[in-house]
């Protein structure tokens, strides 16, 4: 059960991590911004779609701008903020904690989780199932089990 929680923390990381980039780049299709073109919040801190702007500002790169992508792209995204908008609250708290999360891992961990995503998705439901099922017995074994069939694949 472990390996499925991972992969699908990492899923739902991924999912997290569209949606963020969803919210920062479609706030300007929605009206986010202040007529002086600079993002503006009610109560005077920086909304979260600024970061994408402030990050590239720091890097003397061209802000992103929803106005720039294509008619697909921005679709896309509108419809990713649409999904993002239909979570509940707390589940919203959870991806973003996650990406939080996905964000300070190191490239490599990414990797795997990636790599293991990736995997997942080329299985069958058959053979998903079976993984499934495995995970769940390995999660009702006690740690002396484990640590017995651990040492069985060492040697």
């Amino acid at each position: 059960m472990h390996k499925i929680s991972c992969i699908a923390v990492c899923g739902l990381t991924v999912l997290a991590a569209v949606a963020l980039l969803a919210v920062g780049w479609a706030g300007t299709a929605f009206g986010a911004t202040a007529a002086s073109g600079r993002p503006e919040a009610v109560g005077g801190s920086m909304p979260a779609y600024a970061a994408p702007l402030v990050l590239a500002q720091g890097r003397q790169r061209p802000p992103p701008s929803f106005d720039n992508l294509s008619p697909d792209e921005r679709a896309r995204m509108q419809r990713q903020y649409r999904e993002w908008q239909t979570l509940p609250p707390e589940q919203r708290d959870t991806m973003r904690r996650r990406m939080d999360e996905w964000n300070r891992m190191p490239p490599q961990d990414r990797n795997r989780y990636q790599q293991r995503y990736q995997q997942w998705q080329q299985l069958s439901p058959d053979d998903r199932r079976k993984l499934e099922n495995n995970l769940q017995r390995w999660d009702r074994l006690s740690p002396q089990e484990r640590d017995s069939i651990r040492q069985r694949f060492k040697n």
